[in-house]
């Protein structure tokens, strides 16, 4: 139509003829159809004069700006611009007064419901047929989606580009379209390196299967979630990654590739294997300990019961010996009874220390050159008497040439018995317990084999733990604690050494092999011994049972105080220094003490440590700081044995320190030095 008014237009110029009644109709229908073109359009086409009065308002402002062309008509043009952009309207108006037009100038504007919208605006000046600007059209398109899908464009951009995972876009045909920052750093390759090429570059040769089935499963548009799987560094080292995959849609629906999460979960993977790792090994430790807990209780009642064995005939006899309800052979058989289970008691006792001493690492040895012959011979002939009792045959071969090592004689005593003390109790009557000393290369092995019970393979690895017996039982055949062979292996060890044990099986013998690290020295064996004596002191003991003579002027002239609140302890110690000549008195206090001392200087006090209200080391304190007592030697004889007990008695200025229960003749031969280094000194 404008076409035609154009062309006819253009004939009215040429030919005058033409009536001017065409020429109004043509105006009057290009009119309609600018109204109609005004009324269709999908932005908002607003006409104002240039002091800002909307002159038109389309059906298209209305649905823009809310407002109805009633209700804008007539009013200015700030009725839907914010109040803090009218002066952006005043710059708009200036413009267009100077003939010029503004393009696409995105701003805002308020809707009638008071909601803020983006809108991209131009705007044209209105002439009149002098040229004069008499208005203003101004046409706004709502860009507010647009906006807010460029917005949400830039914020999943930033996302992606942010991620801590990589994100990947591919084709059905999976060929890579997109590659996040993300990709790069876990992957290595760079987008430009990557993007075109196949997805299967990453992929290990073995699992190029696996990426047909995930686009068979996007295909069917299904989402693979947290699928784990490898991965393909650019430099061959492999991934542990979890994918995550869903299917990329076009506008109608239709799949048109597809987007991939992948986090590297190898941290992961090793985390949850160390988790594994330290569940497993709890698992192991609680069972261990439970283990360790059932063999405490097994131990604890066997204890009770080695403990009680020998404390019931030392009570049984004592109660008759008291009673004077015995004769003359059976009082000689109750004192060697009494004295034999206190041995035996003494020897529990002193096992159990050992072994507190190993837990809390405190056990040492005295280290010094050692005839190792010495030592076999020693705890042979301690260890005799049981065997001839059993008729079993005690056999040695001692190698001459071992030499001498570094170690302590007293404790290689020790394991040398415990050894054959076991060989001798598991060895049933008529067996047969052979010992062997010889030199191996850089070092000596002391073997001791026997006939006996033997052992089983599985018990092997906890033959040597503490609280560990083959036969646990009520009804086993043989006593003791179970703790010889875990002292064995733990003096072994301190001299360096080693200890293990074979068996063929149950009742085919045992063998022990104890391996030391050999020591050359100029001394002779002779000397060693001479210098170093190694036999305890239960070996210089007569059998039990058997009197010998006692001497009794010993201690003559010398007047003892023996301090003590366990009145049997002081009737004992008494008694035992007073059969051998000295003047004794007695004390059940170290206040009781200090009494008998206010006028009676003995030549030697020993004394109990603990005691109630004031112990030994306090008794001792104000004997030193007495001057008539200054001098006066002090022993302790007390039931504190560790060796740290040992340090802080003697630390404190005891001259000797002695346990209980004490042997009589160890007593003496204390008592005797002390006295004598007092008189020299």
């Amino acid at each position: 139509m404008v076409a035609t008014f154009r062309h006819r237009t253009r004939l009215m110029n040429e030919d005058d003829s033409l009536p001017g009644a065409s020429l109004l109709d043509d105006v009057s229908a290009l009119r309609a159809l600018l109204a109609a073109l005004v009324d269709s359009s999908d932005d908002a086409i607003v006409a104002k004069d240039v002091h800002g009065t909307i002159l038109s308002w389309n059906h298209s402002a209305e649905r823009i700006f809310g407002y109805r062309s009633d209700e804008a008509v007539g009013r200015s043009i700030y009725l839907v611009i914010p109040a803090d952009r009218h002066d952006e309207e005043e710059r708009i108006l200036a413009t267009l007064r100077r003939g010029e037009r503004i393009d696409h100038f995105e701003t805002q504007r308020i809707r009638k419901d008071g909601s803020s919208i983006d809108v991209s605006v131009s705007i044209s000046p209105i002439h009149d047929c002098t040229g004069a600007i008499v208005g203003i059209a101004k046409i706004a398109r709502d860009i507010t989606i647009a906006r807010q899908a460029q917005t949400l464009e830039a914020t999943l951009a930033a996302i992606v580009a942010s991620s801590d995972d990589a994100i990947i876009g591919k084709t059905l045909e999976g060929v890579v379209m997109a590659w996040n920052a993300s990709a790069s750093r876990m992957f290595g390759y760079e987008a430009d390196e990557i993007v075109g090429k196949s997805i299967l570059t990453l992929l290990p040769p073995e699992r190029h299967p696996e990426e047909a089935t995930i686009l068979a499963t996007l295909k069917r548009g299904d989402r693979i979630e947290h699928f784990e799987t490898e991965r393909v560094h650019k430099n061959g080292h492999r991934i542990a990654v979890s994918l995550s995959v869903s299917p990329i849609k076009d506008a109608s629906g239709r799949i048109v590739g597809a987007a991939k999460i992948a986090r590297d979960i190898t941290r992961w993977r090793a985390l949850e294997r160390e988790r594994e790792d330290l569940l497993g090994r709890e698992r192991t430790a609680r069972g261990e300990a439970e283990a360790a807990n059932r063999a405490k209780d097994a131990f604890l009642a066997t204890v009770s019961h080695e403990l009680r064995t020998p404390l019931s005939p030392i009570i049984a006899w004592a109660r008759m010996l008291r009673d004077g309800i015995l004769g003359a052979d059976k009082t000689t058989k109750a004192i060697a009874t009494i004295e034999r289970s206190a041995s035996a008691l003494a020897q529990l006792i002193d096992d159990l220390l050992d072994v507190s001493r190993i837990i809390a690492g405190k056990m040492r040895i005295e280290v010094r050159p050692t005839d190792l012959s010495a030592v076999i011979h020693s705890a042979i002939e301690v260890i005799r008497p049981a065997a001839d009792a059993k008729d079993i045959r005690l056999v040695s071969t001692i190698d001459s040439e071992t030499g001498v090592v570094m170690g302590d004689p007293d404790r290689l005593v020790q394991v040398v018995w415990n050894l054959l003390s076991n060989a001798v109790k598991f060895t049933p009557q008529g067996g047969r317990v052979h010992v062997v000393l010889e030199r191996v290369s850089s070092h000596v092995e002391i073997t001791v084999s026997d006939t006996g019970q033997g052992f089983a393979s599985e018990f092997r690895p906890y033959l040597f733990e503490r609280f560990r017996q083959a036969d646990g039982s009520a009804t086993r055949h043989h006593g003791g604690l179970g703790l010889g062979l875990a002292i064995v292996r733990h003096i072994v060890e301190l001299h360096g050494g080693t200890v293990h044990a074979e068996s063929a099986g149950e009742h085919a013998g045992s063998t022990f092999t104890i391996t030391l690290p050999r020591g050359i020295f100029q001394r002779s064996a002779r000397e060693v011994e001479r210098r170093h004596p190694t036999a305890p002191a239960r070996e210089a003991a007569a059998a039990p049972g058997v009197p010998r003579p006692v001497e009794t002027t010993l201690l003559a002239g010398l007047r003892m105080l023996v301090v003590d609140d366990e009145p049997d302890s002081n009737e004992v110690v008494s008694t035992i220094l007073a059969v051998r000549g000295a003047e004794v008195r007695v004390a059940a206090s170290a206040d009781g003490a200090v009494d008998v001392m206010r006028s009676w200087v003995p030549d030697l006090v020993v004394s109990d440590i603990g005691m109630p209200d004031r112990d030994g080391f306090r008794l001792l304190t104000t004997i030193r700081a007495t001057p008539a007592l200054a001098d006066v030697p002090v022993i302790a004889l007390t039931a504190y044995a560790t060796r740290d007990d040992r340090i802080r008695i003697l630390t404190a200025g005891f001259k000797l320190h002695l346990t209980k229960p004490v042997d009589p003749d160890e007593l003496v031969a204390g008592v005797l030095n002390v006295t004598a280094r007092v008189r020299q000194g």
